[in-house]
């Protein structure tokens, strides 16, 4: 096994953390599910990129997940429904691994990270009112503290500090960035 799948295997080992309840109102709970893959060449996570017709977040680079629905009976089975809603990957693909700190974003959602193993093959069917491209970057680039680099934007007229990567022509940013380099930080 590589030093990749030693670090991924520490997660295994840990507890998830229970869902907080005492959080304020306007604060909505979403789940993403960052999907890691062997390939024979080493360990890849998967990405999509929001279609550019939706009306929050268009063209960026994410995660599969979304906004917890009344019927979700957890956190965890949110990002496994959005998931297969998203790219038709079903919660039997899918392997929870551990739970990553999480974070609030800039729109008032407290993102709850999972993440997961998909058993190869696997059948992409993606939803194209959702998802205008599918692709997978090397986890060893994306583990490399090195490639994150601090970013200045503007929101509500005010600066926020955000970080970002470049990786094979995809330029991930916000949020998805922010729990890529947390996990490299724990990797370090």
């Amino acid at each position: 096994m590589d030093r990749a799948g030693h670090f991924l295997n520490r997660f295994v080992l840990q507890t998830v953390h229970q869902e907080r309840t005492d959080k304020p109102s306007q604060i909505r709970d979403a789940a993403v599910i960052i999907p890691l893959i062997q390939r024979p060449e080493g360990w890849f996570v998967l990405f999509t990129q929001r279609s550019w017709q939706l009306r929050h977040h268009p063209g960026q680079i994410c995660f599969p997940g979304g906004r917890k629905d009344s019927g979700d009976s957890s956190l965890q089975m949110t990002g496994l429904r959005e998931m297969e809603e998203e790219l038709g990957i079903p919660a039997s693909q899918v392997d929870i691994i551990g739970e990553l700190a999480g974070g609030q974003t800039l729109t008032g959602y407290q993102i709850h990270p999972y993440l997961a193993r998909l058993h190869t093959p696997f059948i992409l069917s993606p939803a194209q009112a959702e998802v205008a491209a599918v692709f997978e970057l090397p986890l060893s680039t994306l583990l490399d503290i090195r490639n994150y680099h601090s970013l200045m934007i503007v929101r509500n007229n005010k600066p926020h500090k955000i970080i970002g990567l470049t990786v094979n022509g995809w330029f991930v940013w916000g949020a998805t960035a922010r729990m890529l380099y947390q996990l490299a930080k724990q990797y370090g």
